[in-house]
């Protein structure tokens, strides 16, 4: 599997034709590959130094490694409250693990998973995204909560017992259930929050791995995080081919029929609990996706992930908002109005442009937006463009290159919808 460095030579030759928007993106995802990792390949650091040299995400979250002082090796870094947990992972195949050869001394406290994986309990919706976007549906043992579960097939294998539900209320683990399972891994993931489990996992001995996907600030970083999936179920040809469609299909979006600067329509999102008004920052994947989308979000100069206001200073800009995005958890006005009365006098309201990403829903009440949408960047960004009224008649059909490759964007995903 090529390192994110040696994609940028394939990527680069094959983004001419979607223009140089879709280049931009390109530049600002890699995010400076440093050319001190091609001498660290060459054997001339150990293999930890050559992981913490690898940036395969702007947050350096995610690094992945097939050649690492011999070994198949994947970092992962996750922040949780105010600290920052590393693992590393070691994949051999049965005949490496049969012959169990030791593993490099800076290496020897990494955790061995026999590759490629085969049975695996997923906890979070996003890491079922992944798995079905590369038809590894068949590989899941165990889900968390069975009610979260967007995917209709999914979901009935859970209703009928075929694959283990772990958590049902979301919150407590089964470990007793988990453990007679005995899945090659665990995937979970940690906030910081008093419900975090991984750490109980580890002491009774279960293979747990944390993701941080969901801590990506755009799209296509977080649609990236599918390579550590196509690393670990041995489909990494498909990972890579999903990666570079996903980027130019993105870049085609962002740079098809963008909107005048005069018409770009000022977005707000979040809302008000209690009083406080939570929005994402300005630096957040609501952002991102909000600017990539021909919109100018209210507090785009911000340099944070989350923000916090009072009611009042929003109510200051009600007149400013043109539509708003993600109202909290309320999906229709009268639950809005219940919650804060005072939402109707913001101009989005009062004009009826609200639109709630929860437009398509498992049987269960899942929200499809945290599981097939992380994996699908491109439609996500059409989605939202076509809400803020970007025109959208076409896309490029084909891009440069040799051969030449197809924008392929599925517009049938709407889950972003008007909730008036």
């Amino acid at each position: 599997m090529m390192n994110l460095c040696e994609k940028s030579v394939f990527w680069g030759g094959a983004v001419s034709k979607v223009g140089l928007m879709a280049l931009f993106f390109f530049t600002v995802i890699l995010g400076g590959c440093d050319k001190g990792g091609e001498n660290l390949k060459a054997g001339n650091s150990t293999c930890m130094e050559q992981l913490h040299s690898g940036r395969a995400l702007p947050l350096r979250s995610l690094v992945i490694d097939d050649n690492c002082a011999g070994e198949r090796a994947v970092l992962i870094r996750s922040v949780v409250g105010r600290d920052t947990l590393e693992k590393v992972f070691v994949l051999r195949d049965s005949a490496a693990i049969a012959e169990g050869k030791p593993l490099p001394k800076d290496l020897s406290k990494a955790m061995v998973l026999r590759y490629p994986l085969q049975r695996v309990a997923v906890l979070s919706s996003a890491q079922i995204g992944y798995m079905l976007r590369l038809g590894l549906e068949d590989r899941i043992v165990a889900v968390g909560a069975g009610k979260y579960i967007a995917d209709s097939a999914l979901y009935a294998k859970v209703a009928v017992g075929q694959i283990a539900e772990v958590s049902p209320d979301g919150m407590n683990v089964d470990y007793e259930k988990l453990m007679a399972l005995k899945p090659d891994l665990v995937m979970t993931f940690a906030t910081g929050g008093s419900q975090d489990d991984y750490d109980r996992m580890e002491k009774l001995g279960i293979p747990v791995m944390l993701t941080s996907e969901w801590q990506s600030s755009s799209p296509i970083t977080k649609a990236r995080w599918i390579e550590l999936f196509g690393s670990l179920f041995g489909v990494e040809k498909t990972a890579d081919s999903i990666n570079t469609a996903n980027l130019l299909a993105y870049g085609a979006v962002a740079g098809n029929d963008s909107l005048p600067a005069k018409d770009c329509p000022k977005v707000l999102a979040g809302m008000s609990y209690g009083g406080v008004w939570y929005a994402p920052g300005g630096n957040s994947y609501t952002a991102n996706l909000i600017k990539n989308a021909g919109g100018c979000y209210l507090w785009a100069s911000d340099t944070t992930r989350e923000l916090k206001f009072s009611i009042e200073n929003v109510m200051a800009l009600a007149d400013s908002a043109d539509v708003w995005v993600n109202p909290g958890m309320f999906g229709t006005p009268e639950e809005i109005l219940a919650a804060e009365p005072r939402a109707a006098y913001i101009k989005a309201f009062k004009n009826k442009k609200v639109f709630q990403n929860d437009g398509r829903k498992g049987p269960g009440g899942g929200n499809d937006f945290f599981e097939s949408a992380v994996a699908r960047p491109a439609e996500v960004l059409w989605n939202l463009r076509t809400q803020l009224g970007a025109t959208t008649e076409s896309l490029p059909q084909y891009t440069q290159g040799k051969p030449k490759k197809p924008v392929s964007v599925d517009t049938s995903f709407e889950w972003y919808h008007n909730i008036f």
